[in-house]
């Protein structure tokens, strides 16, 4: 009986175990169900016009979940205050442009309205930061609109609208992004804290599917909390840890500031993962606007990349898309879209002209004629010109147009004398052929770029570094290969945005180029050392240190209206905090003398002013 009993009880409990074991398959299978349902409703999307993805397209930049972004202020503002914000907030504070469709409404800023309350040029996806997969949850992150949108605010508090391919000259990105890496650090934040404070201002939705959801997306936050902080940690050696407080704004700490980036550091470590602490190539964010390949077939201030779809994905690859990230439709297709409204941004979609700009500011025609005459004789072969009431770029006569103007005088060419950090630093000669194998080819014999020629060219440069001596550099470029290899098993039709090696280059110089609506492309020179227009033709001295910030802009200047030091030596306005010291590597005011240099004797003031007044109407 007593042994019987056992058997019946370990048949029942083996029963028992054989249904739960088909109840969690089955329920299993129901999760993983719904899981791809729900996964083919989340990356559903359609294809953006090309202004609609410069705008608020997804490019690979999502940087946290949208529900944080909406309450970042309140739960991690301490990681962002430097102490010189005013009374403005965290987005203004770093020069971020207020959303045009906010309107003057009440209405806090919850996930329904989000697309009005963010900042111009915020983005909002599906796509988990770094990765190549989406989520339930939705992410916030910055389209190409964020850093090239801008807008001119005068001494009376007049301003235009956002102006889209102007480059944002307030915006302070690297204090923003050091920032955003302390605030995902902090040992408190947690998934709970976030949704507790969005919910505190916006409510929770009751019921058992609302609260379903909520633990998913907290368990889904916390996941993405825990990855986002083990990225920053182990990349502590390449970037080292974020600053804070007044540093945020201190030239000595983070020496870009308000419109500038530091590209070639970003580059090095995203394409080459080799350190770049001391790189101190500063570089103005850039107007993008008129880059039609007839006009621009080569762009950045130094020619160094000839396709724009190209520009525009090392730009997002330089401020941190993953190349996980950049292989992912949604955002191949806005990169290429937005990079197509680029080309005919200006052209057959306008950018507002000074005159339309500043409608009280009238231009006298015979001084405009006049200077189109000094502009001929000293501009024109490197840039083409803009004939007075035409629309359209002329490169008639323009010799040199296209060409890279070299650092110092060479073959009969003269040196442009600019700061040259921007394209000599350590490891410059590298970034082409270390860009272009990050992004693996095709292996197929009608392939656009070729994984065997990739290879090929790793295995050259690692011979050529071994003949020289260079053991480490060979060593480099192996490591590249082996690298190269791993991610070409995973995109065995090659990387979406794999590009062909001539389209990147390296040359000691700048190149000419024709330079559209003048009046946007303030502050002047590739590293915005010169405020305004008089000063850079050299009617009005360049100032050796000034103070940066959200300035004011003078249309008579034509430029930003900058202020000197206070006598402790300090920027102490909260506008403009940021000391811009032009003795600084990166930062010399130095070079593009033409048509004379302000201590020429044979400088013509008269011709200077009627020049000024042409380079108005471009």
């Amino acid at each position: 009986m007593y042994l019987g009993g056992l058997v019946a009880l370990s048949r029942l409990i083996a029963a028992g175990l054989k249904a739960l074991a088909y109840a969690s398959g089955g329920l299993l299978l129901l999760v993983t169900a719904a899981w791809l349902i729900g996964e083919y409703r989340w990356s559903a999307w359609t294809p953006a016009s090309p202004k609609v993805a410069f705008a608020e397209g997804a490019i690979g930049l999502e940087t946290f979940p949208l529900k944080y972004a909406l309450v970042l202020e309140q739960v991690s503002g301490s990681a962002f205050r430097n102490g010189r914000e005013n009374g403005r907030n965290l987005w203004q504070a770093y020069g971020f442009l207020d959303n045009p469709k906010n309107g003057n409404d009440a209405k806090p800023a919850c996930v329904a309205n989000a697309a009005e309350k963010l900042p111009v040029g915020f983005t909002i996806s599906r796509a988990i930061p770094s990765k190549a997969f989406v989520t339930p949850v939705a992410f916030a992150g910055l389209a190409c609109a964020a850093c090239h949108s801008g807008e001119l605010r005068r001494e009376d508090g007049r301003k235009t609208g956002p102006i889209y391919g102007m480059g944002n000259q307030d915006l302070d990105i690297i204090g923003w992004s050091d920032g955003v890496r302390a605030a995902v650090l902090d040992p408190a934040l947690s998934a709970e804290k976030i949704l507790s404070a969005y919910e505190a201002r916006c409510g929770a939705s009751d019921g058992l599917p609302a609260r379903s959801e909520r633990l998913l997306e907290r368990g889904l936050i916390d996941v993405w909390l825990a990855g986002i902080r083990d990225s920053i940690g182990g990349d502590l050696s390449r970037y080292d840890l974020p600053f804070h407080g007044a540093a945020l704004k201190n030239a000595s700490d983070l020496p870009a500031g308000p419109g500038r980036t530091r590209p070639f550091r970003s580059i090095v470590r995203s394409a080459l993962n080799l350190p770049g602490a001391d790189n101190a190539a500063l570089s103005k964010i850039p107007v993008v606007f008129e880059q039609e390949l007839s006009l621009r077939p080569r762009s950045q201030y130094d020619g160094s990349i000839g396709d724009p779809v190209t520009r525009s994905m090392v730009a997002a690859f330089a401020s941190g898309a993953s190349i996980d990230a950049l292989s992912q439709p949604q955002a191949v297709s806005n990169i290429r879209s937005a990079a197509a409204y680029t080309e005919t941004l200006g052209i057959s979609d306008p950018v507002p002209s000074y005159s339309e700009a500043f409608p009280d500011k009238t231009l006298d025609p015979q001084r405009v004629a006049e200077g189109f005459g000094v502009y001929q004789r000293h501009c024109n072969s490197c840039h083409g010109n803009r004939p007075p009431g035409e629309r359209s770029w002329s490169l008639d006569g323009a010799t040199s147009i296209h060409k890279i103007t070299p650092l110092t005088a060479a073959a009969g060419r003269p040196a442009i004398g600019t700061d040259d950090a921007r394209i000599n630093f350590r490891y410059a000669g590298m970034l082409p052929l270390g860009i272009w194998t990050d992004f693996p080819g095709s292996l197929l014999a009608d392939a656009t770029v070729s994984l065997t020629a990739q290879q090929a060219q790793l295995s050259a440069a690692a011979a050529k570094a071994e003949s020289e001596g260079d053991l480490a550099v060979a060593y480099f470029w192996q490591q590249q290969a082996a690298t190269l290899d791993l991610a070409s098993r995973k995109y065995r039709l090659g990387h979406p945005l794999s590009f062909k090696l001539d389209t990147l280059s390296y040359e000691l110089g700048y190149i000419n180029s024709p330079i559209p609506r003048t009046y946007l492309r303030a502050p002047y020179l590739h590293n915005a050392s010169v405020p305004t227009l008089r000063q850079l033709i050299n009617l009005d001295p360049r100032p050796k240190v000034f103070c940066r910030g959200n300035n004011r802009y003078d249309p008579d200047a034509v430029g930003y209206k900058t202020e000197p030091p206070a006598a402790d030596g300090n920027c102490n306005d909260d506008q403009a905090p940021f000391r811009f010291d032009t003795t600084l590597r990166g930062n010399s005011n130095a070079g593009h003398d033409y048509p004379w240099r302000y201590d020429d004797p044979q400088r013509d003031v008269t011709a200077l002013e009627k020049l000024l007044e042409y380079l108005k109407t471009l």
